[in-house]
């Protein structure tokens, strides 16, 4: 009697055993789920992270009629890669926004031109650029370009800034990079006592 009670007792705790943890079911790897992560951590890592730049929206700032090209997207690299020559070439205060896409430069030409012809101040040329071999760019001052606009309220603001517009052809991908470098407007120049003190005329 006592053999079989302990036969019963034994499969019991087999049983029990090989029900373990898992509530009598089978688990593998796949089926753990992941330990839940630091909501603090995760939050300040958001805070942390620099806002996302819309190009698009500095720029209708400055005048609404500004183009863009449907095919392109911001690249912040390209754009921090571009902010050393910008600056060197335009002065400290200018920002650059460098937009790519695989669209090839002749389709991107073809907007800029088509879209610039409505305004009477971009001289007139043909949509499409020569064909050739080397590296092919296109470079406008937005500023004077678009100006006195078959379509009205399409000019671009006064407000001083200078806006110009750069499409280039690249060797590999991107097949074009459009680049709208921004200069705010001049400062009036800051007259100090020194430099009036050098003005002034000298007594003999």
């Amino acid at each position: 009697m006592r053999a079989r009670t302990g036969v019963v007792a034994a499969g019991i705790v087999a049983a029990l055993l090989a029900a373990g943890c898992t509530g009598g079911k089978e688990s593998t790897a796949a089926e753990e789920k992941l330990p839940q992560k630091n909501g603090i951590a995760q939050s300040q890592q958001a805070a942390a992270a620099p806002a996302r730049i819309d190009p698009r929206k500095e720029l209708k700032a400055i005048g609404p009629a500004i183009p863009f090209y449907a095919g392109a997207r911001y690249r912040d690299d390209l754009t921090r890669r571009d902010e050393v020559m910008v600056r060197s070439q335009y002065g400290p205060q200018a920002k650059v926004y460098t937009l790519a896409t695989d669209d090839s430069f002749p389709q991107v030409y073809h907007y800029y031109t088509t879209y610039l012809a409505q305004f009477r101040a971009f001289p007139a040329q043909s949509p499409y650029p020569p064909e050739q071999q080397n590296w092919r760019t296109l470079e406008v001052q937005l500023n004077q370009a678009m100006q006195d606009p078959f379509i009205t309220d399409e000019s671009l603001r006064h407000d001083g800034s200078q806006v110009v517009l750069q499409v280039a052809e690249t060797e590999a991908e991107p097949k074009t990079v459009i680049r709208y470098i921004v200069t705010p407007p001049a400062s009036a120049p800051v007259t100090t006592a020194a430099s009036g003190a050098a003005a002034a005329p000298v007594s003999r």
